[in-house]
């Protein structure tokens, strides 16, 4: 990948050889909507050194000259992925050269704690997820410390723009992208705990976005592969999906559902920043979703305009930002970024947001160049997107200097410790065991460890393997199922085209082909594994060892040496993730589960298995602080120090 993307001629030294003035209107209104991600492995441009980065050459950890010349030229801001973070540190100095170079610049980030996190994504969250939260015994003001203490870490990273809480009501079991990302299954728990969590962050002096709006909890399709539909009547949607976001714009309104919605023609108006709501509202701006409802409108709600319409009726008058424009949900429907970024500015979204690759950002920029030499969208448009963020970044920094929160490197690992120790007892309350009772794992024990998870978690941008690290961490001579390269990812693990952040699976070799992604054991890992654990030997017949003989054996009877500990997500009746527990609680009554998935329905998932199931630990995620909480279980510990 070059430095610059190519066809970038508007800001800076023509491909003529002279240089402009400055840019013109035209080019600061639409740099003013753009919030692109970026890498770079080139030389940094001068005045961009960072001091302390732990790699000079880590992808990400240099300002590359593009952005610093659209930065110049009025970009709205950057979102940073886990390749621009390898450590808070390098975070932090890149966030000040990034404000050295436009004091004014928006940085996001996708820092939700547990299966999501940018900062921590090599070592796992310090910082369970939603789902961590909204289970905890103590109520909502354990969301509102939660969100306090992250607040403190991205204000001293220099991030002034969370890309969240999530405000999505999980009511869908089988949802493949929001699951424990979400506070709770209920609109009053998803509220409670996602305005406490806005709260926090806010009071560190950091910027909230909610996200995924109008909701993303219904859906059984991944947005970041195709098209998610919510076909469901508006009373519904109002009374389940939309009622976290309306309370969080409207706090103190005593709102119980939203109003009448007029569906008609979207016509944003004149904005007055002296009226803006962020004071108020709970949220400094909100996210749409690559998802359609048809009682709202005939296209995603990203680039529909009756959504739009819907969110400003709420209440809503910061910036309104859109998922990532590269995700399948949109290429699959518009055709490219940049038809995408033009349908959104139409719609009447303040900032598009882009993937890594520098290209998305050329193509949504000259696409709404071109949109606007044709009449499409108005320089005055953008521009009034860009008084929304300006207005955004300056209410702030007002908040931000009143917390007098500390900025800087020493700062960030500060803060970034200060996290670690809530989110460890946050954890250590939440993490607990259901069913049969649990045999603790001797310390000298070798147990064999088997991920029977399925389907890739798209939004965490990675197979999260931290319980597997954990496990082998606290039992050395443990076996992985499948087994993990040195770099910590399954082998034949390659990174697909549909990853909304390409970066931790790269293809083997410089140009090689990406593969399907195949998360946890297939057909042939799994064959290898009942043959490993079996009493009857090598069989490919998985019927007639999983079903059959499984009849045979004992209730609780133990009939390996060798613990066996399963790691599940969404073992749902039907699914492929149940049809391998099955297999293997059949010849192995005795195994335990690691459940990384949705707390509420582990009754039903797990007590449906013959003799009312395993004992299993309930995780709530997968980040490291859920990690270790876990392992304490397996080791017998029942939480708060104490052994079972």
């Amino acid at each position: 990948m070059t430095d610059e993307p190519a066809g970038l001629t508007r800001t800076g030294p023509t491909r003529t050889g002279l240089t402009r003035t400055g840019p013109t209107r035209t080019e600061r209104a639409v740099n003013g909507v753009l919030l692109p991600g970026f890498e770079s492995s080139g030389p940094e441009i001068p005045g961009s050194e960072i001091p302390g980065s732990v790699s000079a050459d880590h992808d990400g950890a240099r300002v590359p000259s593009w952005l610093a010349d659209a930065a110049r030229a009025g970009l709205a801001g950057v979102v940073y992925f886990a390749r621009n973070t390898p450590d808070v540190a390098t975070t932090a100095a890149l966030s000040a050269a990034l404000h050295t170079i436009s004091p004014d610049l928006v940085i996001a980030v996708d820092e939700e704690g547990g299966d999501v996190s940018r900062l921590e994504a090599t070592s796992g969250s310090s910082l369970p997820g939603a789902a961590a939260l909204g289970a905890y015994p103590g109520g909502g003001s354990v969301s509102l410390d939660a969100g306090r203490a992250l607040g403190r870490v991205l204000a001293a990273a220099g991030i002034n723009l969370l890309l969240g809480p999530v405000l999505d009501v999980v009511s869908e079991p089988d949802n493949p992208v929001i699951g424990v990302r979400a506070f709770g299954t209920t609109p009053e728990q998803v509220a409670r705990h996602g305005i406490g969590f806005a709260r926090g962050v806010r009071s560190a002096g950091v910027g909230v976005c909610g996200k995924h709006f109008p909701g993303h909890g219904a859906t059984t399709v991944d947005s970041h592969l195709g098209l998610p539909v919510v076909d469901a009547p508006l009373d519904v949607v109002r009374a389940r999906d939309l009622l976290p976001f309306a309370r969080a714009l409207c706090p103190d309104s005593g709102l119980a559902n939203p109003g009448p919605f007029n569906p008609g023609p979207f016509n944003p108006g004149p904005f007055n920043p002296g009226q803006s709501g962020l004071d108020q509202s709970r949220l400094d701006a909100v996210m749409t979703a690559h998802v359609l409802f048809p009682a709202i409108g005939p296209a995603p709600a990203s680039i529909e305009p009756a959504a739009t319409r819907l969110l400003r009726e709420l209440g809503h008058d910061g910036p309104i930002i859109t998922d990532a424009l590269d995700m399948g949900a949109l290429r699959q429907l518009t055709g490219s970024v940049g038809e995408a970024a033009v349908r959104a500015v139409e719609a009447g979204a303040d900032l598009l947001c882009l993937g890594l690759d520098p290209a998305l950002y050329t193509e949504s920029n000259d696409a709404l160049h071109r949109a606007v030499a044709n009449g499409r969208v108005t320089v005055e448009q953008l521009e009034a997107s860009g008084v929304r963020t300006r207005a955004l970044v300056a209410a702030v920094r007002i908040r931000r200097a009143a917390a007098g929160t500390a900025t800087g490197v020493d700062a960030a690992k500060a803060a970034l410790a200060e996290l670690a120790d809530v989110g460890a007892g946050i954890a250590d309350a939440v993490v607990t065991v259901r069913g049969a009772r649990l045999v603790p794992l001797a310390p000298d024990a070798e147990p064999d460890v088997a991920d029977l998870r399925t389907r890739l978690d798209h939004a965490a941008g990675r197979t999260a393997q931290h319980v597997q690290t954990a496990i082998v961490a606290a039992w050395p001579g443990a076996t992985l199922f499948p087994a993990l390269l040195a770099d910590g990812l399954p082998e034949g693990l390659l990174e697909g085209p549909e990853s909304a952040e390409r970066g931790p699976y790269e293809p083997v070799g410089e140009g090689a082909d990406p593969k399907p992604l195949q998360l946890g054991l297939d057909d042939r890992g799994l064959a290898v594994l009942i043959a490993r654990i079996s009493r009857y030997g090598v069989s490919a017949d998985l019927d007639r060892i999983g079903t059959k003989r499984g009849a045979e054996f004992p209730t609780g009877a133990p009939v390996s040496q060798r613990p066996l500990v399963v790691i599940t997500r969404e073992p749902f009746s039907g699914s492929a993730e149940r049809a391998r527990l099955e297999q293997l609680w059949a010849v192995r009554p005795d195994l335990v589960v690691v459940h990384t998935g949705l707390p509420g329905p582990v009754d039903g998932w797990f007590g449906t298995l013959s003799g009312g199931g395993p004992a299993v630990v309930v995780a709530c995620g997968t980040g490291r602080a859920n990690a270790a909480a876990a392992v304490a279980r397996l080791r017998g510990y029942a939480g708060d120090g104490q052994s079972s």
